[in-house]
């Protein structure tokens, strides 16, 4: 006898594999990253919750000090048709991910190489804010380490990561920012020498300039630098509290809120001051990236003055509902903050001043 079977393959309905479509795209633009990185303001954070310094002065009342930061991930395909097709918000950047990693690097290399760049600011920081408050700092190092060379550097086969960097033209260098102080003395295309360790053997190496992105007349050797066995010898009264904080632009505001902490007197008068900037040693502020976000974020947090580098150039129209403080060293900064706090009034905005007793 002949048996029937019975064919039980059924089509899928049509609305079923749009349907399934549909979900592939959605994961596709939701989940596939780009190569773009997406910049948006960081919460600002209260240093008071990050810095205790052993028997400070500060008390219930005091005004806060705010860092200020900036969000970055990877942007996936749905980020960037927002990014692209809605209108322009002020609180969004696009990066290229070869803007903000170096190709050099690994994101672990880069994220390491941040870290250690924000221990170090966090040292410096510290030794700007006790010479302040007449505290006796020394401070020593091996040198400043190679961390990587640039692939459109003049360094590229001279230098090699490790090499440590004690003398360029004959001058001592420590700290990654005395490094980069006096190869920016010289014009760019200038042929420096430099008096390196490389395996425990000193070499002398000439190594050519290339221009300085920030400003093309100055010169940069196109390298990652860290310092080598950096030693400070200073009051141990400082804590810092564990964060996810990397990079170097939280200098001067942790300065500061060191600098309050060892005073009698709240230099806040109890305001909210936000800010950012790097710092070294000697309390000179130095440049850093995405001062408009941050000053957006200090914005929306209802601070009153935002501190930044002097050389921020934005349109100050955008900041209409903020005073902006540009600082070059801690000390004129300082200055600068007590003469706008000290006075009775309270900047709302350029046209509407209120005074207050």
């Amino acid at each position: 006898m002949r048996e029937k079977f019975k064919n039980n393959n059924r089509r899928i309905p049509r609305h079923y594999k749009i349907i399934g479509i549909l979900l592939l795209l959605f994961v596709a633009v939701n989940f596939i990253p780009s190569n773009y990185y997406l910049l948006e303001p960081g919460p600002p954070m209260a240093l008071q919750d990050l810095i205790e310094v052993e028997d400070n002065y500060r008390e219930e009342g005091w005004g806060e000090f705010y860092l200020t930061a900036v969000n970055q991930r990877r942007a996936t395909l749905w980020d960037l048709a927002v990014f692209f097709v809605l209108p322009a918000r002020e609180d969004r950047e696009l990066m290229p991910m070869e803007a903000a990693i170096p190709p050099e690097m690994s994101e672990m290399e880069y994220l390491n190489f941040m870290a250690s760049l924000m221990e170090e600011s966090q040292l410096e920081a510290q030794a700007a804010a006790y010479q302040q408050t007449g505290h006796e700092v020394t401070i020593s190092s091996q040198g400043v380490e190679v961390v990587e060379v640039s692939e459109d550097s003049e360094a590229q086969g001279i230098l090699q990561p490790g090499d440590i960097i004690k003398k360029i033209e004959e001058m001592k260098v420590e700290l990654p920012s005395d490094a980069q102080e006096k190869i920016r003395q010289f014009p760019a295309g200038s042929e420096l020498t430099l008096t390196i360790i490389r395996e425990e053997e000193e070499k002398e190496l000439k190594v050519l300039t290339k221009s300085f992105e920030d400003d093309p007349e100055k010169s940069s050797l196109g390298i990652y630098i860290t310092a080598a066995n950096l030693e400070y010898d200073m009051p141990e009264l400082v804590r810092f509290s564990q964060s996810n904080l990397v990079g170097p632009s939280a200098g001067v505001m942790f300065a500061l809120e060191i600098y309050n902490q060892l005073t009698p007197e709240d230099i806040t008068t109890g305001r909210k001051i936000a800010g950012t900037g790097t710092i070294d040693h000697q309390g000179n502020i130095g440049p850093v990236d995405g001062v408009p976000l941050k000053a957006k974020s200090a914005i929306d947090l209802g601070a009153e003055v935002f501190i930044a580098p002097s050389d921020f150039t934005g349109e100050m129209e955008a900041f209409a509902d903020i005073e902006i403080l540009l600082g070059e060293n801690l000390a004129e900064l300082l200055e600068e903050l007590d003469v706008i706090l000290s006075s009775n009034w309270i900047y709302l905005s350029p046209e509407n001043l209120v005074y207050s007793d």
